[in-house]
């Protein structure tokens, strides 16, 4: 049965609904100027950037068929994107072109998320609250500033626009779900208004899991959790030019993951868990000036993020690790004369806090800075200008500063400047080209910089490594080129539509960081005397040792006729050390994904199929003791049931039978396999 999606692919049956993004963006214009809008959950949606970028989006309709455990597994059918961090949920984040981790900005509602311990989550929403999720490759500092030297995946949450419909002033809905795999049980609801110039929403989430298995039947240990969401928005229309609004989320997660987090080498062992609970808050207050004037389309924001992560380790230690963010953005948008101008102004403070008994003894744990703190201020400017009827020209340079320091330790300061430029060029009808050059960076982080303390040891008391800051750390700087195709057909066989979507990219990454491991090969009889070891075997400091080059390309095809819709993608990405010629790790396996779907409206159901089909990766550094990681075929199947009468107006009932071959099967570079078959349904009613 692995066999058949793959072949019904390649005979041209399947097709994917997750490139959807690919057929939306080619039935807008490929040459646009900005429009004025008030406020969006990504900047990308703000400039011409939105046609000459690689974006592609999941859309609510797509996050209720997929229903999704967490953002990056529904961002996963996407091509050159895929999950890290491992199978379970709670731990996962967004590969894209083969970075991750803080190499990839995480946006959310429109403001930074910079939360990012070592070896610990840092995607904390759950997926029943978002609206939709953009992921924009590449490197985007000139707009966003560090972090985004892989790109952003930009999560917007659910609005009173989203619940209330028109000519109505009050909404809401009631979802209940069941997940056969792990008997997880979730609720969700929201209730929303629009009174005058007042709208507000409330919703909240809760899920309850137990342990999951894999596609062999063994246990998933460390996939048991409980979560709680809420949601709370309010905006205030005072008058035609301004708009205050505030913003406010808050979560917990109480699990008991895998001892080294969201590591790729965790093994999967119930003697190696830890109790962990996560309190993740969020408030920004807006504001919005828009006097109709082409000169101001203002758009500010303030907002404070909170983190805090407990866990009971498995020294019986009480680990508190604690991040907060206090941060601004300032976004204008004028229209001078045929230039369209984008200025920006950001500023925010990441405060570290952790608490680590027994650290730095030779028991194998770690010292985190403590009273921590990263300050960075950056501003930007964007502008397009129409050429030509058919083309259209894009500029734009980010400035950053920003410094870190740590009690004990030397300040680390440093600056960034990331320019843009890109034209578009609108050939014909149905064809349109971009070229894109961007240059992008990433501070290094206060554990890269200061981490001191026991890396590991042979056993308690004896030989250790032990980690040595570097606060002379350089920022990592990518300097990536792009060439993008759209193409767009009606009418090839009947009164149907064919998009085309083909992008290659060449990203070079300087100065990329690395923690550097060395232990001896021979350490001396002293060493093994019990409270003597600490050194023995080595240290471990971050260091820029390498220069990398990614490149690669997608390619994305949409057809759609009438109820159906079938699209194919591919995605393949390469890395290598482009110092020493070998291959990089984290780069993910060449992906295949195909769906089709169609609407048999008579009985008010969509029914589809989703596929993936993965290459093995020999792509492998010399020195990886992991591999090999093999290929791999899942598919998932979908309905979902809309009745139209009007004595069941607003329910709505999605079933999605996800990996439903039950294949065992694991991501390339992770040594833990993946979920198996569950059978996953949500009922619904809306009012």
């Amino acid at each position: 049965m692995k066999n058949v999606f793959p072949s019904l692919a390649i005979g041209g049956f399947c097709s994917l609904v997750v490139l959807q993004p690919a057929y939306a963006e080619s039935q807008q214009p490929a040459v646009t100027t900005m429009k004025k809008v008030v406020v969006s959950a990504s900047r990308m949606d703000q400039t011409t950037e939105q046609a000459s970028r690689s974006i592609d989006s999941v859309d609510k309709q797509a996050l209720d068929e997929i229903q999704a455990n967490s953002v990056a597994e529904a961002v996963k059918y996407e091509p050159n994107v895929s999950v890290a961090g491992g199978p379970v949920p709670g731990n996962q984040s967004v590969n894209i072109r083969g970075m991750s981790g803080n190499k990839v900005l995480q946006v959310v509602d429109g403001t930074r998320v910079n939360t990012n311990f070592s070896h610990r989550p840092s995607y904390f929403l759950d997926p029943a609250l978002l609206s939709s999720i953009d992921v924009v490759k590449g490197p985007v500092s000139s707009l966003w500033g560090s972090g985004a030297i892989g790109g952003v995946v930009a999560q917007q949450t659910i609005s009173a626009d989203d619940l209330v419909d028109d000519g109505e002033s009050i909404g809401g809905f009631v979802k209940g779900g069941y997940n056969s795999n792990g008997e997880q049980w979730s609720t969700t609801a929201g209730v929303a208004g629009k009174q005058g110039d007042v709208d507000w929403l409330l919703a909240g989430t809760y899920l309850d899991s137990d342990t999951m298995e894999q596609g062999n039947g063994d246990t998933l240990w460390g996939s048991e959790t409980k979560n709680s969401t809420a949601l709370a928005k309010i905006n205030w229309q005072i008058n035609d030019a301004n708009k205050v609004g505030i913003n406010y989320r808050t979560s917990t997660n109480d699990g008991h993951p895998p001892v080294v987090g969201s590591a790729d080498d965790q093994l999967n062992a119930s003697d190696n868990l830890i109790d962990r609970t996560t309190d993740d808050e969020h408030l920004a207050v807006s504001y919005q000036f828009n006097p109709g004037s082409d000169l101001i389309n203002l758009d500010s924001k303030l907002y404070q993020n909170k983190t805090r992560i407990e866990e009971t380790n498995i020294n019986n230690g009480l680990d508190v690790s604690d991040i907060e963010t206090l941060g601004f953005s300032l976004t204008n948008k004028s229209e001078i004369g045929d230039f369209n101008i984008f200025t920006g102004l950001d500023g925010y403070e990441d405060g570290f806090d952790t608490e680590r008994p027994g650290s730095g003894g030779g028991d194998g744990r770690p010292n985190p800075p403590a009273d921590a703190k990263t300050t960075t201020l950056g501003g930007f400017v964007y502008a397009n200008y129409q050429l030509l009827e058919s083309v259209v020209l894009e500029a734009g340079v980010r400035y950053d500063t920003f410094k870190s320091e740590a009690e004990g330790f030397d300040n680390s300061e440093e600056s960034a400047l990331s320019p843009s430029l890109a034209v578009t060029w609108q050939a014909t009808d149905w064809m349109a080209w971009s070229l894109r050059y961007d240059e992008a960076f990433r501070a290094p982080d206060v554990y890269e910089l200061y981490m001191d303390g026991t890396h590991f040891a042979f056993y308690p008391g004896g030989p250790s490594n032990v980690f040595v800051p570097n606060p002379e750390l350089k920022p990592e700087k990518s300097k990536n080129v792009e060439l993008k195709g759209n193409f767009e057909f009606e009418n090839v066989f009947a009164d149907d539509s064919l998009s085309f979507t083909a992008a290659v990219f060449d990203n070079k990454v300087e100065d990329f960081i690395e923690l550097s491991v060395y232990v001896p090969e021979n350490m001396p009889p002293t060493c093994f005397i019990p409270g003597m070891g600490e050194g023995c075997a080595g240290t471990s400091t971050s260091d820029n040792i390498a220069n990398a080059r990614l490149k690669g390309f997608e390619l994305g095809a949409v057809y759609q006729i009438d109820a159906l819709t079938a699209a194919l993608s591919y995605g393949q990405t390469r890395g290598e050390d482009a110092d020493s010629g070998e291959y990089l790790s984290g780069i993910p396996a060449d992906k295949w994904v195909a769906s089709l779907d169609y609407g048999f409206w008579d009985i008010d159901t969509k029914l589809g199929v989703r596929a993936i089909k993965t290459s093995d990766q020999n792509h492998v550094p010399s020195d990886d003791t992991q591999g090999p990681y093999e290929g791999y075929t899942t598919a998932d199947f979908y309905a979902t049931w809309e009745p139209t009468g009007e004595s069941l107006e607003g329910v709505k009932v999605d079933l999605t039978v996800a990996n439903a071959f039950d294949t065992n099967y694991r991501n390339a570079w992770a040594s833990v396999y993946e979920i198996g078959r569950s059978v996953r349904v949500s009922a619904q009613y809306s009012f």
